[in-house]
């Protein structure tokens, strides 16, 4: 049989891979990095407080302008009252009307490093001098913060539209009623609508994902180029094949590095999910956790959460969560893993025909350039579509564009774009089979090409067989 013996070769292909120290140091310095990774992401949201900031950003928000020492008003429209002006001092604000020059107020502004601002407010005319609008803007101190002049511009907003509503015969019990919101979001028709923490997960994981796996699949394609050139150029590859059959050296050695990256692969994710569940207890990771399984809280309308102490932004976040892992189903997770192998394949295949194809260690880089183009060529094609669909997942609609649905049945980027899609509930079930099944139909078609022309180019000495040669080698056989 032409692959017997290819046990052999994947037994001492392993062994002798995962001997080596750097493959050992490699993999203990990475795992030590996740985990810190891992632990750092989950622990440093609360060291800083950013829990906090996420349970009281508004109420600090409209309290930040208490801030200011003092707040100068050149109303130039009169169109705020005293009674406007009490309201704001009611608030916390230490503000009151000015005659003086508001150049010269601004330039005192400029250098001053107590917390001071200006707020001076302008009528807005067209051409024939009718009213437009108002235009209110604040100046603040070098001693102050953009929050605070931030929460300010939000006082004299809403002091300006009361009065304008009052003036229009509003009154002021009915005012707050003109508060309502109006929320208008265009949707294609058939297109999923996510909050806008979840389409930032949707955003962020598709541009991550295909890195993480075109290092992975690469960097194993090409250390099994690099075996195979460096025991052909030594005359290992002579002593070897009297043993066994040439086909049973390339399918030993991708298989090889096929377990030896599960393992590590495994490994990794295994060190990233202990040192989650470890440090959970002491970071944000465990607090949304425990708002995911109080259902009374991710089902109320506000009393409930408030009553625990949760906040409406912590229970979107939570929610978006629990729809992510949600997709984390049994098949989707079987899905991911024969898309990785499968992607490994199709790469470390034709990385085989390059290194059989050199006859000197000095040609290897050139002769793997054509490999590494695809590999490029398929991380881009999984990578830039999602940022050219940045606005419509950003804005909390999940809509796959044209290039995007391309790169989950092209061979070349399936690999990497197809499992974020799937994890994140994007691309359904029966589109998923069916993408894996082109990719699998491609893996055949790269390994009938290595069964046809690997056996002659692995004998050759001389100049290096270029990928074309190699191509019109499997057509004539």
């Amino acid at each position: 049989m032409r692959t017997k013996g290819w046990q052999k070769v994947l037994g001492f292909t392993v062994v002798q891979h995962i001997k080596t120290k750097s493959f050992i140091a490699g993999t203990i310095i990475f795992c030590v990095l996740l985990s810190a990774v891992c632990v750092l992401t989950n622990i440093l949201p609360v060291l800083l407080g950013a829990d906090k900031a996420i349970e009281g950003i508004i109420d600090s928000a409209n309290d930040s302008f208490e801030d200011f020492g003092k707040i100068y008003i050149i109303d130039e429209t009169e169109l705020l009252t005293d009674e406007d002006i009490a309201k704001a001092e009611e608030l916390g604000a230490a503000i009151s009307k000015t005659d003086r020059d508001a150049d010269g107020l601004v330039n005192e502004l400029s250098v001053k490093e107590t917390a001071e601002a200006l707020v001076k407010i302008t009528a807005v005319n067209d051409i024939s001098g009718g009213l437009l609008g108002y235009s209110a803007k604040v100046y603040y101190s070098e001693g102050s913060s953009a929050a605070s002049a931030d929460s300010l511009s939000d006082l004299v907003y809403t002091l300006i539209d009361r009065r304008k509503m009052i003036n229009l015969g509003v009154s002021e019990e009915d005012y707050p009623k003109t508060l309502v919101s109006v929320s208008c979001t265009a949707l294609k028709a058939g297109s999923k609508q996510v909050d806008i923490f979840t389409g930032m997960i949707n955003y962020i994981v598709p541009l991550i994902l295909p890195i993480v796996l075109f290092a992975l699949i690469i960097t194993y394609g090409q250390t099994v180029a690099q075996s195979i050139a460096t025991e052909k150029t030594s005359r290992v590859m002579e002593l070897l094949l009297v043993s066994v059959r040439p086909l049973a050296v390339v399918i030993g050695k991708v298989l090889a590095m096929g377990a030896v990256s599960l393992g590590q692969t495994a490994l990794f994710g295994g060190v990233c999910a202990i040192s989650v569940a470890v440090s959970a207890p002491f970071g944000i990771m465990g607090r949304m956790f425990s708002i995911i399984g109080n259902s009374e809280i991710m089902n109320s309308a506000g009393e409930a959460a408030a009553t625990a102490g949760v906040s409406l932004e912590e229970i979107e976040m939570a929610k978006g969560l629990s729809d992510i892992f949600r997709n984390f189903t049994p098949l989707n997770i079987i899905l991911v893993f024969i898309i990785f192998i499968l992607g490994f394949l199709f790469f470390s295949l034709i990385a085989a025909l390059v290194g059989a194809s050199v006859s000197r260690m000095e040609d290897l880089a050139a002769a793997m350039q054509p490999f590494m183009l695809l590999g490029v060529v398929g991380m881009y094609l999984a990578y830039f579509p999602v940022i050219f669909n940045a606005e419509s997942l950003l804005e909390g609609v999940v809509e796959n564009n044209p290039v995007q649905i391309f790169s989950y049945y092209f061979p070349l980027s399936s690999p990497f774009a197809l499992p974020g899609a799937i994890l994140l509930g994007s691309f359904d079930t029966v589109q998923s089979l069916i993408a894996v099944v082109v990719l699998a139909a491609c893996v055949v078609l790269i390994a009938i090409v290595v069964s046809k022309v690997y056996e002659a180019i692995i004998l050759h000495n001389g100049n290096r067989i270029k990928f074309g040669d190699i191509l019109k080698m499997a057509v004539r056989k």
